[in-house]
Order: C-alpha cells, then sequence, then structure tokens
C-alpha cells in the first residue's frame, strides 16, 4: 500500500536519504483537530507537521526526520495500525505515540505490541500528551550512544536504583527488593511514562527456572508498592492492559 513512499525517497550525493528536521509529526484526519493540537503544542516550543491520512503521513516521514510521531488510528488512505506495522518493516525506529479514541484494552494492547511506543486516549488533556512527549525524548536521550554522561544509577521521583548493583533506593535510603521486583521497577523506571504491558513485563521477568503469569506480574507489582512507600503512586495501573511509571520532571 505504501510502496510509493519509497519509490519518490530522494537520495542526497552521498547516496543516503535527506532528511529535513522536525520535532513532531501529528497524523489526524480531522483537520480542525489536528490544527488545534498543533498550536497547543507550539506553545511548548515544538515544531509541528501535519499530514491528514495514512499515504500523506507516509510520504513525509520517508522525507523528513521527527523525533515523535502522534499517530491516530481511525485514518483513511490507511489505517494508524497499518503505518505502525510497515514503518516498524521497513527499520523506521521512530517513536511513536498512538492518540486515539479507540480505548478499550485490547485496542491498547494491540497498539503496543505492533510497535507503539505509547497510546493516549481521546479526550485527553494536552499536558498529558506533552508529558508523555517528553518521557519519551527523554527515554531516547538516556539510551542514545553517545550520550557522554554514564552512570549505573537511574533516578525518578525519589526513587533510585543502580542497574549494575541491584540495588534500590527511597529518599536515599535502601529497600530490599527481590530480582523480580527488581527488575520490574528497572523496566517501568526505564520507559518512564509509557505503557508496558503484562505480555512485556512477563518477558522481563521470566528466567529459565521462573514461570511468570499475568497474575504473577500482579502480586509483584503489589509486593513492589508497598516498599517503595509514599512513592508507590509513582506505579501507575492502566486497567486490562499493563503498568506505567509516572512522568516526572
Amino acid at each position: 500500500m505504501f510502496d510509493q513512499a519509497l519509490e519518490n525517497l530522494t537520495l542526497g550525493p552521498n547516496g543516503r536519504r535527506d532528511f529535513m528536521s522536525k520535532n513532531i509529526l501529528l497524523v489526524e484526519d480531522e483537520e480542525s483537530l489536528a490544527r488545534l493540537v498543533s498550536l497547543q503544542l507550539k506553545t511548548y516550543g515544538y515544531d509541528v507537521d501535519l499530514a491528514f491520512d495514512g499515504q500523506m503521513a507516509i510520504d513525509k516521514i520517508f522525507k523528513n526526520k521527527y523525533e515523535v510521531i502522534l499517530l491516530d488510528r481511525m485514518l483513511p488512505n490507511g489505517s494508524g495500525l497499518e503505518v505502525l506495522k510497515y514503518l516498524r518493516s521497513e527499520g523506521i525506529q521512530t517513536p511513536i505515540i498512538f492518540v486515539t479514541a479507540l480505548n478499550s484494552p485490547e485496542h491498547i494492547i494491540e497498539g503496543l505490541e505492533s510497535g507503539a511506543d505509547d497510546y493516549v486516549t481521546k479526550p485527553f488533556d494536552e499536558r498529558v500528551l506533552v508529558s508523555r512527549i517528553r518521557s519519551l525524548a527523554r527515554r531516547i536521550e538516556t539510551s542514545d550512544p553517545k550520550n557522554e554522561v554514564v552512570t549505573d544509577w537511574l533516578k525518578v521521583g525519589q526513587i533510585s536504583i543502580n542497574t549494575k548493583a541491584f540495588e534500590a533506593k527511597v529518599h536515599d535510603e535502601r529497600i530490599i527488593l527481590t530480582r523480580s521486583e527488581f527488575l520490574l521497577l528497572q523496566a517501568l523506571m526505564q520507559q518512564q511514562g509509557c505503557v508496558l504491558t503484562r505480555k512485556f513485563l512477563i518477558s522481563t521477568v521470566q528466567g529459565e527456572d521462573v514461570n511468570v503469569t499475568g497474575r504473577t506480574v500482579d502480586t509483584h507489582i503489589f509486593g513492589l508498592r508497598k516498599k517503595l512507600g509514599d512513592q508507590s503512586e509513582m506505579i501507575e495501573t492502566i486497567r486490562g492492559v499493563g503498568y506505567r511509571m509516572k512522568f516526572y520532571e
């Protein structure tokens, strides 16, 4: 469906793709809503490009470089899910947030497991959307191998962990976590602001001698929250889907 985007791709003199750098691509078929959200995001300092259907989105993504793509699921000329799967199949790893009215657990899980990085349901508060964008940008920055700041410590709010020493602290006081609790906390902190499905968390904890189910993950999260004390509210339950570490600036 989207192969024309590859055919129309302009290559630079070095034989590589030439990009124009832009912050965000917002893909939304309701033009009035797209322009409203664009104006809101611009007040936060973002440069926003717009696409109104699936094919237009693909064309722009293969001609420009975006930091984040905000993608509606219900689009003409290729649904958001088709766009997502096509991009991932072509090796495009730009962070993608679904912004959609489809809000059932099944839809959310399908989107996340198809390659989306996060899922925001309509109607939404613009501050929530901006916090998710910032969270993804932070995640990319800290995982960038060119980033010169190297540390084994990861901190979110008053929670800090040492990823190599398997040490965890709350308010700078050490807490004792099981292996599974630590791995779950590490995954949530490393992808702060992003919804992690139970299936993903199961794969995080699963080991050769460990049989993990969705119910097991819930039990570990319950135990983890108790040990986090007043920081337990940093872990949000996304009903029917999984869990998310709140975004903390």
